[in-house]
């Protein structure tokens, strides 16, 4: 059956699982390394180098350091290790960059060189990603459901409107109700929605049990019954819970590039676009071993988010020679200004002992307003030492501070507040190292490696993201203009992800490992 869609005004998207608050700011703002294969292989210790395409995506001063045109392009292999209750493997291939630089020679002395270049890569790959929880649990979807619902007066959820004769005038299709409060004010249509879903497949009743209107009752007995706001879960006894969450999509980062060198400096900037492409699944599947009262034996919750949209950040940069082989590296980055629109779909099911199946799938997508956000901006300093044209050692710094993260819609500025409180500022470190052996005139082997550490953007003692370590390595050889470069890193990071805002809050834990592998293939012209 084709899905109804509807839009809904940005205002009331309040509530959705797993969107427009901290833990979206940080998806689209803690950036992955990736480029080419030798940018990888060096963890990405670029700053003061140059002479890469996925240089000028940290510094925009490097693509002066070209002696001559050049085109790369790398394609990757990625995959992630989620190990909780239950180890994940995900794998990917992509075609995650491209890019090409080409200076102008325009003088020996004063200024040398202009240089114009574009870089496509990838930022964020969020299809190696799925991670999955299994355990008992203290809480479940009746509690969840029954969150929602209270405060809610009972004919708003059900499904039959009475007349004044106390007999049926209406009988709603779920998947209009569910529509129509997407318009809704006096309560959030994510209120209103949740709470329609477990009333309807019975994981929650009324406090008094009363779920319909009898002809024979008083005026005042079926206000009373129309009128109930209070509601108990269907659901007691221990709480098997099963989550599995699968993502796919990723953000790709486009660099504008032009510098210029004077003398021993070089100066560049980027004017940065970035493409947004988010999908998540989320299934929830729980039993329920000893609820003997009401009978409801499973549940079975999926939630549905799709996020697409675009940003727009610049980058400024400079690298100096200070000695012969000695260069410093200085770049900024702005904040990446977001505007991103989200798209969502419910589903719930209820088996009972006796009665079989019960479905709440309204088979509606629910388009929201787009909104507005920006993630913080970010400073990194390098410094390099090139030897003879055979050792390049080098290392940078970033600082890059996450309590800046800033929802500007006016419907989520309370999330920044809560932003600040929790996130802090972070260092990260970078060294990476290449050798070059001449084989011959025309070719020559490099040998690489290099290390990088990433702080947790989280300032309190419990964080949901740990620190990241990682090691990387790889090899290349050139010859007659052209170069092929292979790259192996690996990268751990301990992540404690909160499935739900309210009431399901417990969080599993787990360590993540990321290991890529590149092929990149470049030529100068």
């Amino acid at each position: 059956m084709k899905k109804k869609i509807i839009l809904i005004g940005f205002c009331l998207v309040g509530g959705i699982l797993s969107a427009q608050n901290l833990t979206d700011g940080l998806r689209y703002s803690m950036e992955e390394l990736d480029g080419t294969a030798r940018f990888k292989a060096m963890s990405g210790a670029f700053t003061s180098l140059g002479g890469d395409l996925s240089a000028i995506s940290i510094n925009p001063a490097g693509s002066t350091i070209f002696a001559g045109g050049e085109i790369s392009v790398t394609i990757a292999n990625n995959n992630t290790k989620n190990a909780g209750t239950r180890t994940i493997n995900s794998s990917d291939f992509s075609f995650s960059q491209f890019g090409i630089a080409v200076p102008v020679p325009i003088g020996n002395e004063g200024w040398k060189n202009i240089a114009f270049g574009f870089n496509y890569q990838q930022t964020h790959n969020f299809t190696p990603q799925d991670i999955h929880y299994s355990g008992p649990s203290n809480k479940n979807l009746g509690d969840y459901f029954q969150y929602y619902a209270n405060g809610i007066e009972q004919e708003n959820l059900m499904l039959v409107e009475y007349g004044a004769d106390k007999r049926p005038s209406r009988r709603w299709r779920l998947d209009n109700l569910y529509s129509a409060y997407g318009q809704a004010v006096r309560f959030s249509p994510f209120k209103l929605r949740n709470a329609l879903l477990g009333y309807t497949v019975g994981l929650i009743k009324p406090q008094s049990g009363k779920t319909a209107i009898d002809p024979s009752m008083t005026d005042a007995e079926a206000n009373a019954v129309k009128n109930e706001t209070t509601y108990v879960s269907n659901v007691s006894g221990t709480t098997f819970q099963n989550i599995e969450r699968y993502t796919e999509g990723g953000v790709n980062r486009y660099n504008f590039n032009f510098a210029a060198r004077y003398d021993i400096f070089s100066f560049g900037i980027n004017l940065n676009s970035h493409n947004v492409d988010y999908r998540e699944v989320t299934r929830h599947r729980e039993n329920y071993l000893n609820n003997t009262a009401s009978g409801v034996r499973s549940a079975y919750f999926q939630n549905e988010l799709k996020t697409t949209g675009s940003g727009f950040s610049l980058q400024l940069g400079a690298i100096a020679k200070i000695a012969e082989g000695v260069r410093i590296g200085l770049s900024y980055t702005s904040p990446t200004w977001y505007n991103l629109q989200d798209e969502t779909t419910q589903s719930l099911r209820v088996t009972t002992e006796s009665n079989g199946d019960f479905w709440a799938n309204p088979n509606v997508v629910a388009v929201y307003d787009r909104y507005r956000f920006r993630t913080p901006a970010s400073w990194t300093v390098g410094a390099s030492w090139v030897w003879n044209k055979s050792l390049i050692l080098s290392g940078d710094y970033m600082y890059k501070g996450y309590g800046k993260i800033h929802y500007s819609s006016d419907n989520l500025k309370s999330e920044n507040s809560i932003i600040q409180q929790t996130l802090g500022d972070t260092s990260t470190l970078r060294f990476g190292a290449e050798y070059r052996f001449l084989v011959n005139n025309k070719l020559n082997l490099f040998l690489r490696g290099g290390y990088r550490y990433q702080q947790s953007p989280y300032k309190g003692d419990e964080k949901y993201i740990g620190n990241l370590n990682g090691f990387s390595t790889g090899t290349g050889i050139a010859f007659k203009g052209m170069r092929f470069d292979l790259s192996y890193d690996i990268a751990k990071q301990d992540h404690q992800p909160q499935f739900y805002e309210s009431v399901l809050t417990s969080s599993a834990k787990f360590e993540r490992t990321y290991q890529n592998l590149l092929f990149s293939f470049s030529f100068k012209f």
